[in-house]
């Protein structure tokens, strides 16, 4: 007999029916405990905690208050998982409520090793010298069918992820190419445990970013993505707060089938 929390949804994909046990998503976000221990990214300051002072009031428990009321101030793109759209990088009025998808999609997991530039004969739109990258040629060797939604782990994938300071450890990035290629695929939402998918300092012209949104709809970045969870086909749901803003911070589940 089924438990009363183990609900199972029915979903229909290009012509088969799919059944997902909705207690059994796999959490793809950093879970944010205002700790400073997130990772970090383009000198962004911790997430903080402080709770509301008026008069003799003091919104914490363990400090005498009748009530926990916190002001949390966090960096949306630098601290934690997030979700952007297309506004993150141009004037467009389009707000991450409007395009992050509220249905599951289908999505395909795949694990790749970036390696050097000089690997690669890609291209990128500022000057580079021994970045590691994810290059076209990885994504060719992994996909080849259009699919809504791609989330991309990159090796070695260890726990120290959760809490790097990426100005120290420079983080991998995508090229030209690779972008493009993504967009021919029609990928529609790309998720990645980096903390961008352009260089950290390029000049401030966010190419990829701004490539991908010529198609896609969403970029999620600073994932962490368990080792457990093998590369496969599955379904996805973004949840976000419903923040009218360019970007969220955002909890990626993710439901193999």
């Amino acid at each position: 007999m089924e438990s009363e929390t183990e609900l199972t949804t029915k979903v229909e994909y290009k012509g088969r029916s799919y059944f997902i046990k909705t207690d059994q998503g796999i959490d793809l976000s950093l879970k944010n405990n205002f700790d400073n221990k997130n990772p970090i990214f383009f000198k962004a300051k911790q997430s903080s905690l402080n709770p509301v002072q008026i008069g003799g009031f003091k919104g914490d428990i363990k400090q005498g208050g009748s009530c926990n009321v916190g002001i949390a101030s966090i960096d949306i793109h630098c601290t934690g998982t997030h979700t952007e759209c297309i506004s993150h990088v141009s004037e467009s009025e389009t707000k991450i409520v409007d395009v992050c998808p509220r249905s599951f999609i289908p999505s395909q997991l795949i694990s790749l090793k970036p390696d050097h530039i000089s690997n690669t004969s890609d291209s990128y739109h500022a000057k580079i010298a021994s970045d590691l990258v994810i290059s076209k040629k990885m994504l060719v060797s992994k996909i080849k069918d259009q699919i809504s939604s791609l989330i991309i782990r990159t090796l070695p994938n260890t726990s120290l992820k959760k809490n790097r300071n990426y100005d120290l450890e420079i983080a991998p990035f995508f090229t030209s190419d690779a972008i493009k290629y993504l967009s021919k695929l029609s990928v529609q939402h790309l998720l990645v445990d980096l903390p961008s998918i352009d260089k950290a300092d390029d000049g401030g012209i966010l190419g990829n970013h701004h490539e991908f949104f010529k198609k896609g709809k969403t970029i999620s970045e600073l994932l962490y993505i368990p080792n457990s969870v093998e590369d496969s086909f599955g379904f996805l749901q973004i949840q976000i707060p419903n923040w009218n803003l360019d970007a969220a911070p955002s909890r990626p589940i993710f439901y193999p089938v």
